[in-house]
């Protein structure tokens, strides 16, 4: 019943390559419960083997329970798996095809795969920000509710204690005076704006939604997947132009009002009363992406456009992740109380809560206060490599613009630049190792108003993720490049003069 043959020139050793035939059998049901194994001098003779193989084989069949040790008997299986036989089906004729989905986009700011360039990926933060000997003291210490935590279902709405500190947290930081009652824990903001539009467009019919150009691709694709009437309303330095905004009913409205994502513009006090007029005339639910704005370098931030709503039409979002990680997926939601069952009903039909461990983490983590000791040293460290990046673009762009200095985790280069020679500059730094986007790179569809209202080309340059000395070296490289450029384009003027643009 047992037949194994082995193959010294696999490079799997030998021991794995009986443990795997044994195990094999065990699991097609070849071996019943109660068959003795045979004995290691047995095996190792047939194999010619040396007996240790033989040992580590056994050892690891047992630690799995698939085998155990009898005093004076050998090794006998204890365990029993077999599956049935699949019984076998034929394709029948003029079979109906089932049906054919549409896959929906997904930009590369939403995900891209990780590459060996140093790159300055937008929404990146530091690859130590999470907090790990933190955890594990709270993970290691002795807790019966951790048990009750892992093994129990509980709100899908999320855990008390995590919602009252998020409480304060936004009063604190952001100037929102809010409820636990009304906090929702989403797994990161991209969760949350899959269930508001899955909401908003399955109850409206030709459902209007009005975001900003540009956008962010993961607001952008889902607004148009769930085809949404889109309409798109340009920015500039000061965030969206409310003025543009359409006088037509609107059911939704997607803005980044603190770092306009992915231009970086801080939406002006003014601007932000006007868009919550506008909100109240057009009877349109505002979704408030504040996605890295608790990073901010300005003595005096401006209140979160959430802080500012009388009228209960503001929905604000939040993350964990450029704080701690992406990778913890953990994110809140203010919901207004007209649309709050409606949130909390999907949210649990949709994965019925966010991991409740964790939250229990974040819980204590920020009651203790020590969150804002680690956003403070974090706040601290981004200001530095952020004044290294502005001072290093200014120099080597002088007639360039540096937009987004006020928060967040990126900025972006207004650049003197054709759009070729951008195109040129990417490519030269690519082969360096050196990756930065332009608007070409971030293009969803959204861009098309806005870039009828600009002229020159846009860098965007993510600094979260990179430490001081990779940002130096992503500045030489740039420097050498453009200087590159500089001497191609004289040498091409003495040539044939042409009216090109200051580098």
């Amino acid at each position: 019943m047992l037949d194994i043959h082995l193959d010294p020139s696999s490079g799997t050793p030998l021991q794995q390559q009986i443990f795997q035939t044994i195990h094999q059998a065990l699991l097609q049901g070849k071996l019943p419960v109660g068959y003795r194994l045979p004995s290691i001098r047995e095996l190792s003779r047939n194999l010619n083997v040396a007996r240790i193989t033989v040992v580590l084989a056994y050892d690891k069949l047992i630690q799995n329970g698939y085998v155990k040790s009898r005093p004076g008997i050998g090794y006998e299986v204890v365990f029993s798996s077999s599956l049935q036989k699949a019984p076998q089906t034929t394709r029948i004729e003029n079979a109906r095809e089932p049906v054919r989905l549409m896959p929906a986009s997904v930009g590369q700011d939403v995900y891209s795969p990780a590459t060996p360039e140093l790159y300055c990926r937008l929404g990146v933060p530091d690859p130590h920000a999470f907090p790990w000997p933190g955890w594990r003291k709270w993970n290691n210490s002795a807790s019966n509710s951790k048990h009750h935590l892992l093994t129990r279902y509980h709100s899908p709405q999320g855990l008390l204690s995590l919602r009252t500190e998020l409480v304060r947290f936004l009063r604190l930081t952001r100037g929102i005076e809010t409820q636990p009652e009304n906090v929702i824990v989403i797994n990161g903001i991209q969760e949350g704006l899959a269930l508001l539009t899955q909401l908003f467009i399955l109850n409206t019919k030709g459902c209007k939604v009005v975001t900003e150009s540009p956008c962010y691709s993961g607001a952008w694709h889902l607004f148009n997947y769930y085809q949404a009437d889109v309409e798109t309303v340009a920015v500039d330095e000061q965030g969206i132009q409310v003025e543009q905004l359409p006088s037509h009913p609107v059911q939704l409205c997607y803005v980044t009002p603190s770092h306009q994502y992915p231009v970086g513009g801080t939406l002006s006090l003014e601007r932000r009363c006007a868009l919550l007029t506008w909100a109240q005339k057009s009877g349109a639910y505002v979704i408030e992406d504040d996605y890295d704005s608790v990073f901010s370098y300005n003595s005096a931030p401006l209140p979160a456009l959430k802080a500012m709503d009388e009228d209960d039409r503001v929905i604000y979002l939040g993350t964990f992740s450029k704080t701690l990680g992406p990778g913890m997926r953990m994110g809140y939601m203010v919901c207004p109380d007209a649309i709050l069952t409606s949130v909390q009903n999907m949210k649990a039909l949709s994965n019925s809560g966010s991991n409740w461990l964790q939250q229990q983490f974040l819980a204590d983590y920020m009651h203790d206060q020590r969150y804002y000791s680690h956003l403070r040293k974090l706040e601290q460290e981004y200001a530095n490599r952020q004044r290294l990046l502005v001072e290093g673009l200014q120099r080597i762009f002088p007639q360039g613009q540096v937009l987004g200095v006020e928060n967040g985790l990126h900025l972006t280069l207004v650049c003197p630049l054709t759009v070729q020679q951008v195109a040129q500059l990417r490519e030269r730094c690519l082969q360096e190792n050196i990756r930065f986007d332009t608007q070409v790179e971030l293009a969803n569809g959204s861009e098309t108003a806005w870039l009828k209202t600009v002229s020159s080309p846009l860098l965007f340059f993510g600094f979260g993720g990179l430490n001081q000395q990779q940002l130096l070296h992503i500045l030489a490289v740039i420097e050498r490049q453009v200087a590159i450029l500089k001497q191609e384009a004289s040498a091409e003027m003495e040539v044939t003069p042409a009216n090109m643009p200051p580098v």
